[in-house]
């Protein structure tokens, strides 16, 4: 995700899904003013927590604020977001639409989105009796979290939502495992060769 992270210096970016707020203080760090969205309140209290030195200025470069990403963002004016990053909380909505055209309105011309999702062909694999080319409502079982229900959706699904909104796809990457990976966990870093987990778009406002 970071590679393929624009220049933010100066930017206004969106952190979609913010969780504990990682993602936002790589932005952060990198000089990017961000208001950064989740809709859990403790994850979002924990992001405010985490970093707090940016919650204060004026302007603060910092705003954190519990809000749903499958409703409108009516707190962000039209056009006033440069980029907005979104890792792994998309798959969670069953149509990506309504919520790429509301980031596609707050975005400025030429503004950008950044996202990762679960790979397609992962999750057609470990879930086989879930029709391919169908968006389709799952439960896997995460030893770390429990009983978790997200959305799988075909590839075509992932860049049709995108441009069907009026996004134009730049860049589409299939991340691999690290040699650093390989030799904390040789298994999982062969596993990951031949069925990558993961799938990143960058996106521009046509």
């Amino acid at each position: 995700m970071l590679t393929l992270l624009p220049a933010v210096s100066g930017c206004h970016i969106l952190d979609a899904g913010c969780g504990g707020g990682w993602y936002s203080g790589q932005l952060l760090e990198r000089r990017a003013r961000v208001t950064a969205i989740d809709a859990s309140a403790p994850l979002v209290e924990h992001t405010r927590r985490r970093l707090s030195q940016y919650l204060s200025g004026e302007p603060a470069l910092l705003q954190a604020r519990v809000a749903n990403l499958a409703e409108p963002l009516d707190f962000l004016p039209d056009g006033s977001v440069d980029g907005v990053v979104s890792p792994l909380v998309l798959h969670y909505l069953e149509d990506w639409r309504p919520t790429l055209r509301e980031m596609r309105r707050v975005l400025k011309p030429g503004g950008w989105i950044l996202l990762s999702t679960h790979h397609p062909g992962a999750d057609a694999a470990h879930f086989p009796d879930s029709p391919y080319f169908e968006t389709s409502l799952v439960e896997d079982d995460w030893k770390w979290v429990g009983k978790v229900k997200f959305f799988r959706r075909p590839l075509t699904e992932v860049t049709s939502a995108l441009t069907d909104v009026g996004f134009v796809i730049d860049r589409l990457v299939e991340p691999m495992p690290t040699d650093a990976f390989r030799a904390i966990e040789p298994d999982t870093y062969q596993r990951l060769l031949e069925r990558p987990e993961f799938l990143i778009v960058r996106a521009r406002v046509s």
